[in-house]
């Protein structure tokens, strides 16, 4: 929407790290690794250096770089690796320490299936790992079992000290990926909500505009229709009028010309009760029922109506108005209507009637609704002939307030003019009374 301003949102997390990071972190590793086997290992335990655990970690390398991306194929690899380092009887070194971050973004980023069988492999591996590393007398566990040896510590607790730690320090990665895995989760849910907000706020304020829109359409298109409806019906009768009566002549344009004062003001007060109907502050206008509230009940404005009529009967048209029925006083919101559907109704009988047809408009006042007709004789070639929004217009501005719009035909025969009777019918409802 215009001038509305617009939120960024944080990428998702693969996204801004992608592959080159992927790859950075995968090279930093290996050279890490390196360091670690030739000046560490290799020094301190007089093992062979980094060429005895060349595949593994490789291995891990490759898992590493694609943990993120594609966390099954990197569990693949880890316990692939792993398993045949055990195999070939490989004692434990630094691709252990790629497993461990493979664990970890299994857990944040790969599927539920997979982060459960990662974790049910912690288990199995944990079990398989204290085994190993007591078989192959590990550099990890002499420490570990000087350590004990020294303060009295039996065998078999020895080996459930190792069984601990090693499955503390598997599960632990794991564990800390889940976390993060629910807080980001957490995360992409707010911004999920905001952003619907944020759509379903536009969306709604897009509908409120082409609202506005078809309403400010149907009331010009009724204010403008009926008003042309009327001026061109005078003017049609000057050409009737003879020259020399001069009052006559300056009545009718003086008809035409109070009409099409009339029908600007209508307008300009359309226009400025479009744009008024939006605060400056945002605040949206009350409902229907709060306006009616606030203004009271009134009764139907029939002197409205009754200038309305006044305009066409200048036109030479002649317009009888019947009452049917004890009034009602009727809701502030339905009054702009009814104006609206007679102007329109009236602009359909001078447009499509008989130049000499006869106008009735009813009043109805029923149990529990009140019907404005209007009836006009018409040609019946003019029947099928009767395109334009008028019609469309009427019954949406009625739908607006629960009415409804009939219409009824009655064709007329050996040359005698039919009738057309349209109308509208709003419904009353007795807490008004």
């Amino acid at each position: 929407m215009p001038g509305r301003e617009v939120t960024p949102y944080p990428m998702p997390r693969r996204r801004r790290w992608g592959w080159p990071a992927d790859v950075s972190l995968a090279l930093v590793y290996l050279m890490v690794a390196a360091l670690c086997h030739e000046y560490l290992f290799h020094m301190s335990y007089g093992g062979s250096g980094f060429g005895e655990y060349t595949y593994y970690i490789l291995a891990a390398t490759l898992a590493i770089g694609c943990a993120r991306a594609l966390p099954t194929l990197a569990v693949i690899l880890v316990w692939g690796g792993t398993a045949a380092q055990m195999l070939a009887g490989v004692d434990i070194n630094f691709a252990q320490i790629g497993m461990l971050y493979v664990v970890g973004m299994v857990a944040l980023n790969g599927s539920r299936v997979w982060v459960l069988l990662t974790g049910l492999s912690i288990a199995l591996g944990s079990v398989l790992g204290t085994y190993y590393i007591v078989a192959v007398d590990s550099w990890i566990s002499n420490p570990l079992f000087r350590a004990m040896e020294s303060n009295g510590w039996p065998s078999n607790k020895q080996v459930l000290a190792v069984f601990a730690v090693v499955i503390s320090v598997m599960t632990l990665p794991w564990l800390l990926g889940l976390l993060f895995r629910l807080f980001t989760g957490r995360q992409s849910a707010e911004r999920s909500t905001v952003k619907a907000k944020a759509e379903a706020e536009g969306a709604l304020e897009l509908a409120r505009l082409r609202a506005e829109n078809a309403a400010l359409a149907r009331d010009v298109h009724d204010v403008v229709g009926h008003s042309l409806a009327v001026i061109i019906a005078q003017a049609d009768s000057i050409r009737f009028i003879p020259d020399a009566d001069v009052a006559r002549i300056r009545e009718t344009t003086g008809t035409i010309a109070d009409a099409a004062r009339r029908s600007l003001g209508e307008v300009r007060q359309v226009l400025n009760q479009t744009a008024e109907s939006q605060p400056l502050g945002g605040s949206p206008m009350p409902s229907e029922a709060l306006q009616t509230a606030q203004l009271g009940l009134v009764p139907p404005s029939f002197s409205d109506i009754s200038g309305i009529l006044h305009g066409v009967r200048t036109t030479g048209y002649v317009v009888t108005e019947e009452m049917l029925g004890q009034s009602l006083p009727l809701p502030a919101h339905i009054l702009p209507v009814i104006r609206r559907v007679i102007q329109e109704m009236l602009a359909n009988a001078l447009h499509h009637g008989t130049e000499n047809t006869d106008i009735g408009v009813r009043h109805y006042w029923g149990a529990s609704s009140y019907t404005l007709s209007v009836t006009n004789d018409f040609c019946s070639n003019f029947a099928e002939t009767r395109v334009g929004t008028g019609i469309s217009g009427m019954r949406e501005r009625l739908a607006s307030v629960g009415g409804t719009l009939s219409i009824d035909t009655d064709d007329g025969a050996g040359g005698v003019p039919g009738t057309f009777t349209i109308a509208a019918t709003f419904p009353l409802n007795k807490e008004w009374v």
